[in-house]
């Protein structure tokens, strides 16, 4: 999981690259999770592992609602498209945490829920912290047309018109997005964070018990609590090094959990040069964190590598969200050529601490711009007098 990224620090010291060894969830996960009746509730993890095809292997209710969604804890795909009034739609420019209703006139479902998504909005008006967007998607790329996609009204334009809606609409006429956003139920709300991370998934209001637009934000906002506290405790690396952990400490299970109170770390194994050796991995939440490595030859942590959007890096920055170009004082022509290009990445020492690197895909002449895939810092070791 973490080779291209540990193959990084090779440009720093002698050490190899290094991969934990995969692991494999319970065989008996199916038969210890009860899912409810209806898949109308929120969630913000899968309740079992994912299926290999999120379109035919998606676990369902009686009705079809999915009771999962394969993006939930990824990064947002990077969209792109045209809203509604013809401006060009990036979803680049979300920089705050957004609700986005993905739906379409021709589901009986969505007109059910309209009520309730023309409530949602006016309530999310109301909340500096919060945005709402709409993506109005088709039911498959074979049904595309204005007919099949808008039905007696002819448009988006006038559905909105006759209903008197108004709110932020993108329009898929390709089912691009759809397929992006990997959507196997239509009506679909994400909850998306400022870093770019789908923290929140459920499926239709209209079937739901209870108050759903009220407990849905409630819902929002307990997500919204904990991620600040998460932010305020939470794991960051950068040019002053990791967290928690510093440089000559003890490559020691007790030593790495009294650094990272709150984290499990647990025990695993590296690949190197054909042999395996121990490593750590610090995890939250069943969330891969971060792999630390060691110096065997001292007994003192090495390395630490991450490919996680959920730890912090420098200038706020986020893995699978972040470009080269969004980092200040780097510039492709300062970072490794040769040594990464083979692997596929771009390799960027900090101008502020050659220790951390950032790690980028590698584009090519014309296509998508970097983007951050991980992060690796190399400790320095205390020396014998301090």
């Amino acid at each position: 999981m973490f080779r291209t990224v540990l193959a990084s620090l090779a440009l720093l010291s002698a050490a190899c690259a290094c991969a934990p060894a995969p692991s494999e969830p319970p065989a008996d996960d199916a038969a210890t999770v009860a899912l409810p009746k209806k898949a109308t509730g929120f969630i913000t993890a899968n309740p079992l592992p994912l299926g290999e095809d999120w379109k035919t292997d998606v676990r369902r209710d009686d009705y079809g609602r999915p009771f999962e969604y394969a993006l939930l804890g990824q990064p947002l795909p990077h969209l792109t498209g045209t809203m509604m009034d013809g401006t060009p739609f990036d979803s680049a420019d979300l920089h705050r945490w957004t609700v986005i209703d993905v739906w379409g006139i021709w589901c009986g479902d969505c007109m059910a829920d309209a009520p309730y998504v023309a409530a949602l909005s006016r309530a999310i008006d109301q909340d500096p912290d919060l945005d709402f967007l709409s993506i109005h998607v088709p039911a498959s790329a074979a049904r595309i047309s204005p007919e099949e996609m808008f039905g007696k009204y002819g448009s988006l334009q006038a559905y909105f018109a006759e209903k008197g809606y108004s709110y932020p609409t993108v329009v898929d006429t390709d089912t691009s997005l759809r397929e992006a956003l990997r959507i196997a139920w239509t009506p679909s709300y994400l909850l998306v964070s400022p870093e770019g991370i789908v923290k929140g998934y459920r499926s239709e209001f209209s079937a739901a018990e209870g108050e759903p637009v009220k407990d849905f934000l409630k819902d929002v906002a307990l997500v919204k609590a904990e991620s600040k506290k998460s932010a305020l405790d939470g794991l960051s690396m950068g040019p002053g090094g990791v967290s928690g952990l510093e440089g000559g400490m003890p490559f020691t299970l007790d030593a790495i959990q009294a650094a990272l109170p709150g984290y499990e770390v647990i025990s695993t194994r590296v690949e190197q040069l054909g042999e395996t050796y121990p490593a750590f991995e610090v995890r939250q939440d069943g969330n891969l964190l971060m792999t630390l490595t060691p110096d065997w030859t001292l007994g003192r942590l090495e390395h630490a590598a991450t490919e996680s959007p959920l730890v912090a890096g420098p200038q706020g920055g986020r893995i699978g969200v972040s470009r080269l170009s969004d980092f200040a004082g780097l510039v492709p022509e300062d970072c490794s050529g040769s040594q990464s290009a083979a692997l596929g990445m771009l390799v960027c020492p900090s101008p502020a601490d050659a220790r951390f690197l950032l790690i980028f895909s590698a584009s090519e002449p014309g296509g998508t711009p970097n983007l951050l895939t991980g992060m690796a810092y190399a400790f320095p070791y205390a020396s014998a007098g301090e």
